[in-house]
């Protein structure tokens, strides 16, 4: 079980990080990169010891929330180069 949840979050941060890579680099984008390896580092440790179904779930919030900050990076970037926002 912990397995295929591993793999989904690996998938979930390669999904930021490419969005990320989108936008114009800033301190911003700098810090959100930082916290997204700290979230990759995590996932490395638990080929040593399986994380407990709280961590499991409080990584999963994280990442879901870098997303959404990543996303919010996007469509300032978009607006400011006068793109229309889809998303």
């Amino acid at each position: 079980m912990f397995q295929a949840q591993f793999v989904v979050i690996r998938e979930a941060v390669e999904v930021v990080l490419r969005h990320l890579e989108s936008v114009p680099p800033s301190e911003r984008t700098t810090q959100l990169q930082a916290r997204l390896r700290d979230c990759v580092q995590e996932t490395e440790m638990w080929s040593v010891a399986w994380p407990t179904r709280r961590e499991l779930d409080a990584l999963m919030k994280r990442v879901l929330a870098l997303h959404t900050e990543v996303t919010k990076l996007e469509r300032q970037a978009f607006a400011a180069e006068g793109e229309p926002v889809t998303a």
